[in-house]
């Protein structure tokens, strides 16, 4: 027996040695093959260590300006070395935490918050010097800004106030770098943004696409903002659905929730006193109880971050920097739970530079595409954008350019795509037509008071039809009523795709009543009842955004009655032909309270006989005009001129002066003659900023007087008639609006005045 167990244990012995040999043979190299293997791929090892622990996600709610607090908190996770694997976010949080997920830091997306022009950015109208010379001689129309949308479904508004153009070319700027994907769990940190469904009032997740649409979709306030249609839906701001998204991030895998309650805190019973907190408290009702329902949900060992931001309303944005501080001492006082959330700084590192936001080089743009329902053609299109083939990407070029195709008036919205085909780089442009129509329905109202019994008003409704044709064409109707009842309709047709040359042909009726005043105290000698048919045409040139020239004849015709005077004073027809240039410039900001740029222009008029005058007569008139500011303080300057400089033109036809900063203080155009002259300095300064209603105070000294014969005009003291003038403006929905009171020389106790209109240009 002790034989065969010493056989058996020397065959275990032998077949365990072949075993090692046949291992040592074969299977070692193997072995070390693999540890070599693994011990040239550490970033292998790293990520799975690191998926070893707890996933950390981020739950970001919506709250607008105060959701720039988000960026305080992420600033002290990333001092923690506190690494995120999961982001969801709504509205202001979608913002926010689609920017991190994209590979910003938490210093460049506040350095980007601080950047953007909040004032603007929600205003979709483009700056005033970025559109056509067309569209800023809207401006000089008392009409108001908002359009009433004619088209085959018949009269229709734009679903909200706002379509958020602007907005929406700053995220797809932000977001260039990653740009081509479309899976958002392909970011450097996988990403969600939470919208409602307008028609279900669903909530819905948003996990693929274009990540600024996402972004912008779940910020899309209903009636504030124009909601963003996506896959079948209309999306709005997901707040009222899920403000919170606790639940969101928990699904894409988070072990652990860091949730950021940001939202507008509930008003107490004493400040429900006025309708708009009323309409805010409703609709703070919607969101927190959906916030409430996703903290139920947290557990010990996730963390609830609630930053102190009563004094930082909803539009704060100029407290931008304020909110990322209130955000970082929130996130300071959870730093205990924090801290156990913390990798070794080497780990850390590692994970940032995984996170980190791929460079970006700017391709040369191979082709360009245009996506355009409208009338107007892609060559009118290109042309206006001012991008070309074969040059670098130049993100300023074409928000430029952009800024330029929505101040056509014509579009809802105008967006790029950059995209990859066959290895070359194109740029789609999409261009949506006004989804409401492009023709439009504006009404207005103008006003003149002096506030003792001497008023004038007139109102207006004009009619748009654009584009007529791929060159966008137009044709406008405008009916007056009022002191001044009136018609005019009036084609415009550029003539090439670059709209440098035009054609412009207007057939007009006015009623209008004229005034002359003697020297018996301000008190009207006599009045005539002028009734005026006319028609224009001219040819033009315009240079940029920023000036044209014209030709043209006029031609019109007409009857002045005496309504009111003495035996002297006879009616009597007229006839009246003109051939004329002008020219003008116009780079001005904002045409009725203006800050920056300059206004001048000048006509020559050549009336003859042989173009249907009754007399032959030349005039010029000459305006020359700047404005400038510093801080909220601006300073406009105008010198006017005007002069019959041959001949003489009927007292229908001759140059005015007086009323609300025209010399004020004197009777509505109290002052006639054939030449005349106005030097004008206003002081103004903004006490409230508004994109709505901005509100102005200021003063103005004015120099100025008419004249009858060449030879009374001076410029001593005795030639002219000084004026200044105290008011409180503000630019209304419908027309600037002025409170004002004037003294002029020789008008005695001076006027008080209302004024709504256009009174500086």
């Amino acid at each position: 027996m002790q034989n065969v167990s010493k056989f058996n244990w020397m065959l275990v012995t032998r077949k365990v040695y072949n075993g090692v040999e046949m291992l040592r043979t074969y299977c070692l190299p193997l072995v070390l093959l693999s540890l070599l293997s693994f011990e040239s791929s550490a970033d292998v090892l790293t990520d799975k260590l690191q998926y070893e622990r707890p996933k950390i996600g981020l739950a970001l709610s919506g709250g607008g300006a105060r959701g720039a607090a988000h960026v305080g908190v992420l600033k002290v996770l990333e001092e923690l070395n506190i690494p995120v694997d999961y982001i969801a976010g709504t509205s202001m949080g979608a913002v926010v935490g689609g920017l991190y997920a994209s590979g910003m830091s938490s210093d460049e997306i506040e350095k980007q918050l601080v950047l953007i022009d909040w004032e603007t950015v929600f205003n979709d109208k483009a700056a005033r010097p970025e559109r056509s010379q067309r569209r800023k001689d809207d401006d000089r129309l008392y009409l108001v800004k908002g359009k009433i949308g004619i088209s085959e479904a018949g009269v229709r508004v734009p679903s909200a106030a706002v379509q958020g153009q602007k907005f929406d070319f700053i995220l797809k700027s932000l977001t260039l770098p990653v740009a081509n994907i479309n899976n958002f769990d392909e970011l450097p940190i996988p990403f969600r943004a939470v919208a409602m469904d307008l028609a279900t009032g669903d909530e819905v997740v948003l996990a693929k696409g274009d990540l600024s649409i996402a972004m912008h979709a779940s910020m899309a306030i209903p009636a504030a903002f124009s909601p963003i249609e996506l896959d079948g839906k209309l999306l709005v701001d997901g707040g009222a659905a899920n403000n919170l998204p606790i639940s969101v991030v928990r699904a894409m895998g988070a072990d652990i929730v860091i949730a950021i309650d940001i939202s507008t805190p509930l008003l107490t019973k004493d400040k429900l006193d006025r309708a708009l907190a009323v309409i805010d408290q409703l609709t703070g009702l919607l969101t927190r109880r959906n916030v409430e329902i996703q903290l139920q949900t947290l557990t010990d060992a996730d963390v609830l971050i609630l930053p102190e931001l009563d004094s930082i309303g909803t539009m704060d944005f100029s407290h931008v920097v304020q909110a990322v501080e209130q955000g970082r001492q929130a996130a300071l006082a959870q730093q205990s739970q924090l801290s156990a959330l913390s990798l070794a700084t080497e780990k850390y590192q590692h994970y940032a530079a995984m996170q980190q936001q791929q460079s970006w080089q700017q391709p040369v743009i191979n082709f360009i595409r245009f996506d355009n329902n409208s009338k107007v053609s892609d060559e009118y299109l290109l042309e206006h954008l001012s991008v070309k083939v074969g040059q670098p990407f130049d993100l300023n070029a074409l928000e430029s350019g952009i800024a330029t195709l929505y101040g056509l008036d014509i579009f809802e919205s105008v967006r790029y795509d950059l995209v990859n085909e066959q290895d070359q780089t194109g740029l789609i442009v999409k261009a949506k037509q006004k989804s409401w129509g492009t023709d439009s329905l504006q009404a207005g109202l103008e006003l003149s008071s002096d506030l003792s019994g001497e008023s004038a008003f007139n109102i207006g409704l004009a009619y748009t039809q654009q584009p007529l044709n791929s060159l966008n064409g137009e044709w406008r109707t405008a009916l007056q009523i009022g002191e001044e009842p009136g018609i005019i309709s009036e084609l415009y047709l550029p003539l090439d795709t670059a709209s440098r040359y035009f054609t412009n042909i207007a057939l007009s009726w006015q009623n209008q009543d004229m005034r002359l005043y003697g020297d018996n105290g301000g008190r009207a000698d006599a009045e005539y009842e002028v009734k005026r048919w006319g028609a224009r045409l001219a040819v033009g040139r315009n240079f940029g955004k920023w000036g044209e020239v014209r030709v043209g004849l006029r031609r019109f015709t007409g009857n002045a009655d005496v309504a009111v005077g003495g035996p002297s004073y006879r009616s009597f027809d007229f006839d009246d032909g003109q051939f004329f240039i002008s020219a003008k410039t116009d780079t001005l900001d904002n045409l009725h309270f203006p800050r920056e740029g300059h206004f001048n222009s000048i006509e020559w008029i050549r009336a003859k006989q042989e173009l249907g005058a009754d007399d032959d007569y030349d005039k010029v008139d000459i305006r020359l005009s700047t404005a400038n500011s510093w801080n909220d303080d601006s300073v406009i300057l105008s010198v006017q001129y005007g002069s019959t400089v041959s001949g003489d033109s009927s007292i229908h036809n001759r140059y005015r002066l007086g009323g609300f900063m025209r010399l004020s203080g004197l009777n509505e155009n109290e002052l006639s003659g054939q030449h005349y002259g106005l030097a004008s300095v206003v002081y103004q300064r903004r006490l409230y900023r508004s994109q709505i209603v901005p509100v102005f105070a200021g003063a103005a000294f004015q120099l100025g007087n008419t004249w009858q014969d060449k030879d009374d005009i001076g410029l001593t003291s005795d030639d002219l008639v000084t004026s200044g003038t105290l008011f409180l403006g503000a630019d209304t929905p419908i027309g600037p609006m002025y409170l004002g009171y004037g003294l002029a020389e020789g008008s005695g106790d001076g006027a008080a005045y209302l004024f709504l209109g256009q009174p500086f240009f």
